[in-house]
């Protein structure tokens, strides 16, 4: 019998999306990126839900860190921030196309307890009613992150997670990894030559270290080469059950 899933089980401390979401390439800053997930944190992903969400004021400040000496000018610039940077133009596996914002708007009134956050209602099928091909993320890894590129490494490996295996792995070429870290072909190039050892110290090495330190999962990462030549990274890891 399939298991039916309620808010009791979804919400709060893991978090689902369609696969797509946790693979594409995104402008947001790390802090943006959290307050994305809070907000994802309230949907039920499950079921249907209204496209509109409200969050506590002192509990999103508190998860972000935020200084009450400047909460509110903080807010209005990570929802600004959102609401322009989740414009997208995209095709999906069907041939559909969907052009517009993730995030429509948001109202804020100075005397309630809770701010409100506007969902485009054409996106909700990524966010909710997830029948396959999702992604599960735990929100206190996410909240934890110090570092872009371990938040972005951490969604994009568990969008490949197989709860069936003792030990998940994946391949990803330089090109593409460096495109997932939303670096440009000339980063980590210097007088034509990539410098692959710096490359590695600065994203990869850091990411995996700060992901093993406070995630549920514990990653490793290998070179798979050809003739000298770096063919691709081979990342593997396992879920950690007790975080």
């Amino acid at each position: 019998m399939e298991k039916k899933f309620t808010v009791k089980n979804v919400r709060k401390l893991n978090i689902y999306y369609s696969n797509f979401l946790a693979r594409i390439n995104t402008k947001f800053t790390l802090e943006e990126e959290k307050v994305l997930h809070l907000i994802f944190s309230q949907i039920n992903s499950f079921s249907k839900n209204d496209t509109t969400i409200k969050l506590n004021k002192l509990d999103f400040f508190d998860k972000l860190e935020l200084e009450s000496t400047n909460r509110y000018p903080r807010y209005r610039k990570l929802i600004r921030g959102l609401i322009h940077k989740t414009y997208v133009e995209f095709v999906d596996n069907y041939g559909t196309e969907y052009i517009g914002v993730v995030i429509n708007s948001s109202v804020w009134k100075p005397k309630e307890t809770f701010f409100e956050v506007e969902l485009t209602k054409m996106f909700m099928p990524f966010l909710e009613q997830l029948i396959k091909d999702y992604t599960k993320v735990d929100l206190n890894s996410i909240l934890g992150f110090k570092s872009k590129h371990s938040l972005t490494l951490y969604k994009w490996l568990c969008s490949w997670n197989d709860e069936s295996k003792k030990q998940n792995e994946r391949y990803i070429t330089t090109k593409d990894l460096k495109e997932l870290f939303g670096l440009s072909i000339d980063d980590y190039v210097y007088n034509g030559k990539f410098r692959r050892f710096d490359f590695e110290r600065e994203t990869i090495t850091k990411a995996i270290n700060e992901i093993n330190k406070i995630s549920n999962i514990n990653v490793f990462f290998k070179k798979t080469k050809e003739n000298g030549k770096v063919l691709n990274y081979e990342f593997t890891w396992t879920q950690r059950k007790n975080k």
